[in-house]
């Protein structure tokens, strides 16, 4: 097992990460941890991550680009949304201690003698879902769902007698 295939699964062994100055860069990262909780990718994510290591420290510098499906927020369609961005990470040895970090230190991963695995997919997450644009459009001259049409409208549907009393409302103040 080599460097470049942890990228792939966004899992960093730090007994592999050499000394010095790396760069690592991975065609289809998974996520798949993810899956339920991100939207569909219309195409892998790619990344790029440079890795420097100093003894106990490594700092990761790791940029991403991918395509996920979302639904328009006016039309309610599907929309490709291309998402890129990038994050560093720092993680540092510390004997007893593995994993994110809780105590607000200058880490944000931990690693020790019996725990040298390191999860940062959900750092990645974290950035993609700021990434993800909160009211995606599929143009920005869309109209939205046009009127009558949305789901389950029904134009020869017969108005519900308890709403009469409003449509004659209705009929006044216009």
């Amino acid at each position: 097992m080599t460097f470049r295939l942890l990228l792939k699964t966004m899992i960093i062994n730090t007994r592999l990460v050499p000394e010095g100055h790396s760069v690592i860069e991975q065609e289809e990262a998974s996520l798949a941890a993810f899956k339920d909780d991100l939207p569909p990718s219309v195409e892998p994510v790619k990344c790029r991550a440079e890795v420097d290591r100093m003894g106990g420290t490594i700092a990761v510098a790791l940029r991403f680009d991918g395509v996920f499906e979302a639904e328009c927020a006016r039309c309610l369609g599907p929309v490709a949304v291309p998402v890129g961005g990038g994050l560093r990470v720092i993680i540092q040895e510390g004997q007893g201690k593995h994993g994110p970090s809780v105590d607000g230190g200058c880490a944000d991963f931990y690693f020790d003698a019996n725990h040298d695995i390191v999860d940062i997919g959900s750092a990645v997450y974290d950035e993609i879902m700021i990434a993800l644009p909160m009211m995606p459009l599929c143009s920005e001259e869309c109209k939205g769902i046009e009127a009558g049409r949305g789901a389950g409208a029904d134009e020869d549907r017969a108005v519900d007698p308890r709403w009469e009393g409003l449509t004659k409302l209705k009929g006044i103040v216009h």
